[in-house]
């Protein structure tokens, strides 16, 4: 295409400035095609260098790491257990200027300002009050969803319905052997909130994320014609916590049971 821009000009064409904290999450495979379709080598080091160079040594960039085989398997390695949640978390690890946060199922490879701190976390819950998840609420993180969408990148709603305590999931202890940054072993216990499976739970994140956009928490960016969502995690707390404590989810999910039959549970 003619009007082409290369994909290192993402973070400057959607706003991003010094000192920002920035969660990206991304689905790099529209961003590759296209690159390659007009000539321009995709490198993911280069990806992650251009959002860095924006944020500058005051900013701090997380992406996620996910991977579930603690909670699968019962084993976990902080060093070679990979990121199930895409090809640029797997880059980030392989980095020696990010680190991985701690948390078996919900880790993050962190760089900036703010990775110690993050990296030093022992939250037992992934979505606990001293979570990462936290730290995103209490500082206004900007998630960039990057060639996805909400459906399958926010994951911070998580940590709103967990602080709004729904009648749908509840604490599950996970007990298991995690080898540690020193290459030890040890048996540890991790909580996650659990969904209750007959409910049938259906996420629906879209429709959060349209009422988002016109509250002007999040913003739509389209670049060669793959899709960006930049979006205020902070700002949209209240909105994402008023629809799981006080409207039954109906932004948030569809369930296989009728809704007032879960929060008469409560």
């Amino acid at each position: 295409m003619s009007d082409y821009i290369s994909y290192t000009e993402i973070p400057r064409i959607i706003g991003l400035k010094k000192g920002d904290r920035v969660y990206l999450s991304s689905d790099i495979l529209m961003l590759s095609f296209l690159a390659m379709k007009n000539g321009e080598k995709f490198d993911l080091d280069k990806l992650l260098d251009s959002f860095i160079e924006a944020i500058g040594i005051e900013g701090t960039l997380l992406i996620p790491t996910f991977n579930f085989d603690f909670s699968n398997k019962g084993f976990y390695d902080y060093k070679n257990t990979m990121s199930t949640t895409g090809a640029l978390g797997n880059a980030a690890l392989k980095r020696d200027d990010f680190k991985r946060t701690k948390h078996p199922m919900h880790s993050f490879s962190v760089w900036g300002k703010d990775k110690e701190y993050l990296c030093a976390i022992e939250n037992l819950n992934s979505f606990g009050p001293d979570s990462p998840f936290a730290y995103m609420k209490e500082n206004n993180v900007i998630q960039v969803m990057l060639g996805t969408d909400y459906q399958r990148s926010m994951t911070f709603v998580h940590y709103a319905e967990t602080c709004a305590k729904v009648p749908y999931r509840f604490h599950k202890e996970f007990t298991g052997t995690y080898v540690d940054e020193s290459g030890k072993e040890n048996t540890v216990t991790y909580e996650y909130p659990a969904r209750v499976l007959e409910y049938g739970t259906h996420e629906m994140f879209n429709r959060i994320g349209e009422i988002l956009e016109q509250k002007g928490i999040s913003k739509k960016y389209d670049v060669n014609g793959v899709v960006i969502n930049k979006c205020m995690l902070g700002d949209s707390f209240d909105t994402i916590y008023d629809d799981a404590a006080n409207n039954m989810c109906r932004n948030l999910y569809d369930f296989d049971v009728d809704r007032d039959m879960i929060w008469s549970k409560q």
